[in-house]
C-alpha cells in the first residue's frame, strides 16, 4: 500500500507578545488570542535548582506545592474556596531551571482571580502542617516512582549521564533522604532568598476584552524583595556506564541508551532535532520500523532529545521482552549509526521537517498552549522569537548536517546504557553482546 502524500505545512508563525517591564524588575508578556474562553497566566521564576542546599534538595518543589495552601489575606481553605468560586485553577511545577506557577480562569473572571494568583506568590502562609503534608506526599511519590521501571530507569539514566557534582544529575523533586530533612524553616528561608520580582516573568495569553495590565499592576507592582544573586550551572557529562537495575521476575526490560546532549543555543540543534526524529521520533522512524514492525521486540521505541538550559539528555527509550532485550539493544546500537549507507536522506528529513513544523500550530491552538510554549522558552533563558527562528533553521538543514550531528552526538562507544529488569536473565545476555553491566540491587522492590 502506498503511503499518503504529505503536503508541506501551511505558513504559520508563533505570535509576538506585547512586552512590559515594571519598575520592580518584573516582566509581563501578553499574547492576544482572540476567540479563547480561558485566560492562562503563567509566572516563571528564574530559580535553577542548584540554589538548593545539597542536604535539602527538593525544597523548591515543596515550596511550590505549598503556595496554594493559604495566604495571609485568605488563610487555609478560604484561598481554595475563593479560587473555586471564580472557576479558576492554580497549578505549577519545578524544572531544573525555573519554578512555574500558573492560573487558568474564564475570561470574564480574570480581573477577580488574578489578585488571588498574586497572593499565592507574594504572601503564602507556608504553614508547618502544610509543609509536613507535602513532604509526606513527595516521599510517597518518590516511592511510587522507584517502584515503576520507567521512572526508575529515567532517574538512573540522568544520574549515569550527568556528572554527579551537578544538581542536574538528580531528580528535580529531590531524593527521599533530602526531602525527609526539609523543615518549615527551610521552606521559608528558600522563599525569602529566591522569590522576587526581578527574577519573574508573567506570561498572559487569552482573549482580552479589556487591557489586563492595570489589573496586573495592581496585583504585582508592589512586590519588592531583594533576592540572592544566582550563578549559572553548566553540567558536564559523566563517563559512559552500563547499569543493570535488578527487578527479579520482570517480564520486560526498560532500556535507555544515550548520553549528554546539547541545548537549543547550540548551532547543531536544528540538525540534531531532525536527525533524532528520523531515527526514533515517529511511527515510521528507523528504530520503530525495525525493532517494532520487523522484529516485534517492542510496542514502540523513541529517541528523545530533551534540552535544558545548558546541555540536555539524548536517549533511545523502549521496553523490550526480557528474552530479546540484549539482541534489541545490539540492533539499536547499529541502527543509530549513520555512517556509510546509513546516512540520513533528503526524503527522511523532509518528512521530519513537515511534522515538526506542522505540529506547532496544533500545540499552540489554545491560550494555554501559547503560554506553555512561551514559559518553556523563558525557563531556559530564550526569548519567544526562538520558535520562528528555529522553524526557519529547520528548513536549511541538509542531510549531511543532520547525519554529522547524529554521528557526533550518538557515538556508540560514548553512550551510557541503563536497563531495568531481571538481572538473573539479562546479565549474561548483555555480556554476550560485549556489555559488562554493573548490577544494582534496588531496595525499592
Amino acid at each position: 500500500m502506498n503511503r499518503p502524500a504529505i503536503t508541506p505545512p501551511q505558513p504559520w508563525t508563533f505570535p509576538t507578545p506585547t512586552t512590559t517591564h515594571f519598575d520592580n524588575g518584573m516582566t509581563v508578556l501578553k499574547f492576544d488570542r482572540p476567540g479563547q474562553h480561558l485566560i492562562d497566566a503563567t509566572l516563571v521564576l528564574d530559580l535553577p535548582l542548584h540554589t538548593e542546599r545539597a542536604s535539602i534538595e527538593g525544597v523548591s518543589a515543596i515550596l511550590q506545592r505549598c503556595l496554594d495552601e493559604g495566604t495571609r489575606s485568605h488563610p487555609r481553605t478560604d484561598f481554595a474556596e475563593q479560587l473555586e468560586n471564580r472557576g479558576a485553577v492554580l497549578n505549577g511545577g519545578v524544572s531544573h531551571s525555573a519554578t512555574h506557577v500558573s492560573l487558568e480562569v474564564p475570561t470574564t473572571r480574570f480581573a477577580e482571580a488574578l489578585p488571588l494568583f498574586a497572593e499565592a506568590v507574594l504572601e503564602p502562609t507556608l504553614e508547618a502542617a502544610d509543609v509536613r503534608r507535602h513532604v509526606e506526599l513527595r516521599l510517597a511519590e518518590i516511592g511510587q516512582h522507584r517502584a515503576h521501571p520507567t521512572h526508575r530507569g529515567a532517574e538512573a539514566f540522568r544520574a549515569a549521564v550527568i556528572d554527579d557534582d551537578f544538581r542536574a544529575a538528580r531528580s528535580s523533586g529531590g531524593t527521599a533522604a533530602s526531602v525527609r530533612r526539609i523543615s518549615t524553616d527551610d521552606v521559608h528561608a528558600h522563599y525569602a532568598a529566591h522569590y522576587g520580582p526581578e527574577r519573574a516573568t508573567l506570561v498572559l495569553a487569552g482573549d482580552f476584552t479589556d487591557d489586563p495590565l492595570p489589573v496586573v499592576r495592581d496585583a504585582f507592582e508592589g512586590w519588592s524583595r531583594t533576592v540572592t544573586t544566582l550563578s549559572s550551572e553548566r553540567p558536564l557529562a559523566a563517563p559512559p556506564q552500563v547499569l543493570l537495575i535488578d527487578r527479579p521476575a520482570a517480564v520486560q526490560a526498560d532500556v535507555r541508551l544515550g548520553g549528554f546532549g546539547i541545548d537549543r543555543t547550540d548551532p547543531r540543534w536544528p540538525a540534531l532535532r531532525l536527525g533524532a526524529f528520523v531515527l526514533g521520533g515517529g511511527f515510521l522512524s528507523r528504530l520503530n520500523r525495525v525493532l517494532r514492525e520487523e522484529r516485534g521486540y517492542t510496542y514502540g521505541v523513541q529517541l528523545s532529545n530533551t534540552p535544558a538550559r545548558h546541555g540536555g539528555l539524548l536517549a533511545m527509550h523502549a521496553s523490550f521482552r526480557t528474552e530479546v532485550a540484549a539482541a534489541a539493544i545490539a540492533e539499536a546500537r547499529e541502527l543509530i549509526r549513520v555512517d556509510g549507507d546509513g546516512a540520513l536522506t533528503e526524503a527522511e528529513l523532509t518528512d521530519a521537517r513537515n511534522f515538526l513544523v506542522g505540529i506547532m500550530p496544533l500545540r499552540c491552538a489554545t491560550a494555554a498552549g501559547v503560554a506553555d510554549q512561551a514559559a518553556a522558552l523563558i525557563d531556559v533563558g530564550l526569548d519567544t522569537g526562538f520558535v520562528n527562528r528555529h522553524a526557519a533553521a529547520l528548513e536549511l538543514v541538509t542531510p549531511e548536517q543532520a547525519t554529522a550531528a547524529i554521528a557526533e552526538l550518538l557515538q556508540p562507544d560514548r553512550l551510557s546504557l541503563v536497563v531495568v529488569g531481571d538481572a538473573a536473565l539479562l546479565a549474561d545476555q548483555l555480556a554476550a553482546q560485549g556489555l559488562d553491566a554493573t548490577v544494582i540491587s534496588d531496595p525499592s522492590v
